[in-house]
């Protein structure tokens, strides 16, 4: 009978270890092959086929040719332009050319602008006769017009879904149809996300609004596309759940990779073709696919994959054959076979027409999980921080900048059209490179070290063009606009390249202190520092910070009174000082001047308003601004108690091991600790069975021997219940005592006999002891399996352990403005927090660090019991709920701006991944560092030792009555600008907003402005978080009239017509709407 039953369970494991192998082959330590290829990742592999049906009659087959292009990824955007893209766009231009009925899509803005802007209008050179002289541009839009080329998607860029603020999303719409406006007088109405990592239902709301019709998406976890295709729902309609009055959009997913069908459709890489082969493919494929969409006749097949169609006429000419060869081959009489566009294969299909009997679809796609056996796309919430910060530090300077532009030119339009519009060209590089910034392989940080370095520097340049068109427009806002053509032309400079910073970023910093050193040396005049809320419809206070002063300068506000400063001195002698701006009005401005202590002889000098600092570093510290206090205590394996209004929070960094050598993490994909070391489980497990056995078989005798006593006989019962204990100890012991060093060469079958020997040794003693039979023995195996599978289950918290065993130790510092109190918690991260007067209900937390190699480090919160985290994206909370079923990679969502756990609100300053893998433990992915790769395309393994410095702002209030509210805050910083001081100004500016009123519940997702025959044009586009009903003249003052537009795109300008027009802004919570006002002259 026992023989019978093992016998069965080794058949069992047999079997289930084949299946993981072969739906997963990373799992075993071979070696990898070292080819890719040189632009795009290889074709997928021809799909196996089952149970083929034949072909209806009447069918359709659409060929859609298109090539896939990444601004980065293995290369540079420019490089990839220079080594594909520019001969793709030549080549496929003069290919539909000459054939009527080919057809091209394309669904990259970005490559085409610039392709536009260096060749657009520049002689073909290659057609004959007159042709030869048309221009690109010419023959493009002649293209399009005929629809023979059509453009999808309209982003400037495919960004990615999850970790783009709501506002980026609606800025690189916006763009990218800009762009396709000036270049080729068109626009688009299908999206074309064929290659984000996962899709949200938050984007599909956004489209549907935008005014498309269609969207045609590639990427959702592998048991989800199963079930969607089992059901021929792969056309379907996403209507938003979370979001009130969500329209639906049809969407089309695409049922394999964005490839074509299979490598012998790939003629940038082979040279024949071969007609009947690809039509046999092209059979095949149309059976499986024909059951996995609507009945409805007509199924798609994409040929191209990533920068192909750089030999567009020999896979043109391939094409030609094939559909010359279905026309008469007698297996295709019923089926007809042609070029199409997407927008051509949905009008065939009825569907834009007709959509009564369509599935439909609320949720989200995401996590994206490709394979089996947890192949969890999580990575890229935690790869490359520096560049996810410096992306929204970016978007925060354009943000201020182009609400500061229009504003401006509300107020003080006396300047000409021909300087506004060299600032809109200026502002809009910035926003161009900030789309580019929000690509699906930027912001997510899968892209080599030299790409990371060309995105980065893309981003700096684009933050600093955007500081100096908003110092330009706060001149003219404030009425200094005196020699205004000098003062634009001295934004050029900004585009200078600099370094890449690979060091430690800091919190946002705008330094004004250039202007007022210049000033304060030459022993002129006070100069006059703007604090600007130009991007908030609500006033807000705000630590404005200054470096390099004199220890005799003085800060006073706009009455001329001094305001408390904290100050430092910095190593070079000069001092950093910081204040807070209180209450900058709504869409306006405060005014502060900076002298000296001369001119403001009631002023304490900075020498006597330092920060004091503590002399030694002691595990307790106590911070207090206000009413709040603050106390931090310091507890074993790095874990910092935060007591502040009657509750404890606990704060801790943790880090996941990488194994490099058995199922590869790299910068997409995350393993658990599980899966990563399953081998190490597999030899501990054998040698606890090799033990008891032994002492089963021969254990007596040998006890005997070794005079070894038997003590009592357990049963089956018992020895299950031991075998348990033992397999939640073995788990216990590798995830949380062994180092990493050891686990690797375990799994690499090196120094095994350190584990087995002692493990197997134990067992056989203990078996000896305890009388097991083989009935115990067999029952401690199934009891150590179980306690295994058990602990890794249920002990997810366990998969990760603390960065340093020790207390941390904090150096205090106390100061009018801000305490802070900093601890090392070990050679490679830092931990710092900060309690500022500005918001003193919020704890800034912030953690400089640098990711050891193979590595993945998390900053831990926890709070309560809670496991249901609520994720704000700009525009709605979205509710997830985790559990332990689920693996931990597969437990981390994108949290982009804020994230809640119970009664824990985490404010984020960068995108982040959030996760709750324990009862009321809230995990931020911080940082990545990975040797191995996990062979998603990716030519390099992610190697980041770049440093970043994450930061968080910790509510500290129980139960805060408007989190949402205040994260809206926190998007929008004010911006403080240095300018020459005169007295009128200082009267006229010591406070100043246009709007009527704060409007906190509103959101300005976008504004622009342009002049008319009848005066000025702002578009303000606006979201409500709450319900909102104000007059539109108390959101800017002089307005004429308004009007409601429901497409939010922001593209040109135009006067409000009777038929929308409205006096009031009404909408209801999660309701957006652009608003056009046409401000009197």
């Amino acid at each position: 009978m026992i023989r019978r039953v093992m016998r069965k369970r080794g058949i069992l494991a047999v079997v289930g270890l084949i299946f993981v192998i072969w739906s997963n082959p990373q799992v075993l330590p071979i070696r990898k092959s070292s080819w890719m290829p040189r632009y795009g990742e290889p074709g997928p592999p021809t799909s196996r086929d089952t149970a083929v049906s034949p072909l209806p009659s009447n069918l359709t087959i659409h060929l859609l040719p298109h090539s896939h292009v990444d601004a980065g990824w293995n290369l540079s955007l420019d490089e990839y332009y220079e080594a594909a893209v520019r001969k793709v766009l030549r080549r496929a231009t003069i290919q539909l050319w000459m054939g009527r009925g080919r057809r091209f899509v394309w669904g990259d803005v970005a490559f085409l602008d610039k392709w536009l802007d260096e060749e657009g209008d520049s002689m073909n050179g290659q057609l004959k006769g007159e042709q030869r002289q048309m221009t690109w541009r010419q023959l493009l839009q002649e293209e399009i017009e005929r629809g023979q080329w059509e453009i999808v998607g309209g982003g400037y860029v495919s960004a990615d879904e999850g970790l783009t603020t709501w506002w980026a999303h609606n800025m690189v719409l916006d763009v990218g149809h800009r762009a396709l406006s000036r270049q080729l007088n068109t626009t688009t109405r299908v999206a074309w996300q064929i290659d984000n990592f996962g899709h949200f239902n938050t984007v599909a709301h956004l489209l549907s609004n935008s005014g498309y019709h269609a969207q045609f998406v590639g990427r959702m976890a592998y048991r989800d596309l199963y079930g969607f295709a089992s059901k021929g729902r792969l056309q379907f309609l996403w209507q938003s759940r979370e979001h009130q009055g969500a329209r639906p959009l049809l969407t089309h997913f695409l049922a394999e990779h964005y490839a074509s069908p299979s490598p012998d459709f790939d003629l940038d890489y082979r040279e024949s073709c071969n007609v009947d082969l690809l039509l046999e493919q092209l059979q095949r494929v149309a059976r499986r696919h024909v059951r996995q969409y609507p009945a409805h006749g007509h199924v798609l097949v994409l040929i191209g994959d990533d920068f192909r169609f750089v030999k567009a006429r020999r896979a043109f000419d391939c094409m030609d054959r094939l559909i010359a060869a279905s026309s008469s081959h007698p297996q295709w009489r019923d089926v007809t076979l042609q070029y199409s566009t997407a927008s051509e294969y949905l009008q065939a299909t009825g569907l834009l027409q007709t959509q009564k009997n369509l599935y439909r679809f609320g949720g989200d796609m995401y996590p994206y999980q490709d394979k089996p056996v947890e192949q969890f796309w999580s990575g890229i919430l935690g790869s490359r921080p520096y560049l996810k910060w410096l992306v929204r530090d970016c978007e925060l300077t354009v943000k201020h900048a182009e609400a500061l532009v229009a504003l401006s030119r509300a107020k003080g339009p006396h300047i000409l059209d021909g300087e506004w519009t060299q600032m809109e060209e200026h502002l809009e590089f910035a926003r161009k490179q900030l789309a580019i910034g929000h690509h699906h392989d930027s912001i997510t940080g899968t892209c080599t070290n030299e790409v990371f370095a060309d995105y980065a520097q893309r981003l700096q340049v684009a933050s600093r063009v955007a500081l100096r068109v908003a110092h330009v427009a706060v001149q003219i806002y404030a009425g200094y606009s005196d020699h205004m053509p000098q003062i634009i032309d001295r934004i050029r400079d900004a585009y200078e390249p600099e370094a890449v910073v690979a060091d430690a970023c800091s919190p946002a910093t705008w330094d004004v202190a250039d202007g007022i050193r210049g000033s304060l040396k030459a022993g002129a005049n006070k100069t006059t520092l703007l604090v600007s809320n130009a991007a908030l419809l609500a006033a807000q206070s705000h630590v404005v910070r200054l470096r390099g002063l004199p220890y005799n300068a003085a800060i006073a506000d706009g009455m001329g009174n001094p305001v408390k400063v904290q100050a430092q001195q910095a190593i070079d002698g000069s001092f950093n000082a910081m204040f807070v701006a209180e209450d900058v009005p709504a869409l306006g401005m405060r005014s502060y001047m900076v002298g000296t202590t001369e001119q403001y002889p009631q002023a304490q000098p900075l020498n006597a308003q330092l920060t004091t600092t503590s002399p030694a570093f002691s595990p307790h510290a106590s911070l207090r601004k206000g009413r709040t206090q603050v106390l931090l205590r310091s507890k074993r394996n790095g874990v910092v108690e935060v007591l502040a209004n009657g509750r404890t929070v606990r704060v801790q960094l943790r880090e996941y091991f990488a194994n490099p050598f058995v199922q590869s993490s790299g910068a997409y994909v995350m393993h658990s600790f599980g899966l990563m070391y399953a081998v190490v489980f597999g030899i501990f497990g054998a040698a606890l069975c090799a033990g008891w056995l032994l002492a089963a078989v021969s254990g007596p005798r040998i006890l005997r021997t070794l005079r070894i006593p038997r003590v009592i006989s357990v049963g089956t019962l018992g020895a299950t219940l031991i075998g348990c204990a033992q397999g939640v100890a073995a788990v216990y012991y590798a995830a949380q005592m062994a180092s990493a060093e050891l686990l690797n060469a375990w799994t690499r079958g090196q120094s095994v006999l350190l584990l087995f020997a002692p493990v197997s040794a134990v067992a056989f003693v203990q078996g000896g002891m305890l009388r097991w039979g083989m009935r115990a023995a067999t029952g401690a195996a199934v009891g150590a399996l179980a306690g295994t599978a058990l602990a890794l289950l249920l002990g997810q918290s366990w998969q990760s352990r603390a960065l340093t065993p020790h207390m941390l130790r904090f150096q205090v510092e106390h100061g009018n403005v801000c305490d802070k109190a900093y601890a090392l918690a070990s050679e490679f991260a830092a931990l710092e927090m900060q309690l500022c007067a500005d918001t003193p209900h919020m704890l800034h937390m912030a953690t400089t660090l640098r990711a050891p190699s193979d590595r993945e480090l998390v900053m831990r919160v926890s709070h309560g019991w809670s496991r249901t985290l609520h994720l704000f994206d700009g525009t709605v909370e979205r509710r997830r709920k985790s559990g332990w079923w689920i693996p931990v990679p597969g437990a981390f969502y994108p949290a982009p701006q804020m994230v809640r756990l119970g009664s824990l609100t985490v404010h984020a300053r960068q995108p982040v991944g959030a996760a709750s893998v324990q009862q009321g433990a809230l995990d931020l992915l911080v940082h990545r560092n990975m040797s191995a790769n996990d062979f998603r395309g990716l030519q390099k393994p992610l190697a980041d030792s770049h440093a970043a410095r994450p930061a968080f702002l910790l509510d500290l209030r129980p139960n805060p009555p408007s989190p949402v509210l205040d994260n809206l805050r926190f998007n929008a910083p004010p911006l403080a600008f240095a300018l020459p001081h005169t007295t009128e100004n200082l009267q006229r500016n010591a406070a100043y907003s246009p709007a009527a009123a704060s409007l906190p519940a509103l959101d300005l997702v976008g504004i622009r402005s342009c002049n008319t025959s009848q005066g000025l044009v702002i578009d303000a586009r606006l979201l409500a978080l709450h319900s909102t009903r104000v007059a539109a003249s108390s959101l800017l003052p002089g307005v004429k009239s308004a009007m409601r537009i429901d497409n939010w795109l922001m593209r040109s300008c135009s006067l409000p017509t009777e038929h929308n027009k409205t006096d009031v802004v009404n909408l209801k919570p999660g309701e957006q709407a652009l608003f056009r006002l046409l401000i009197s002259s």
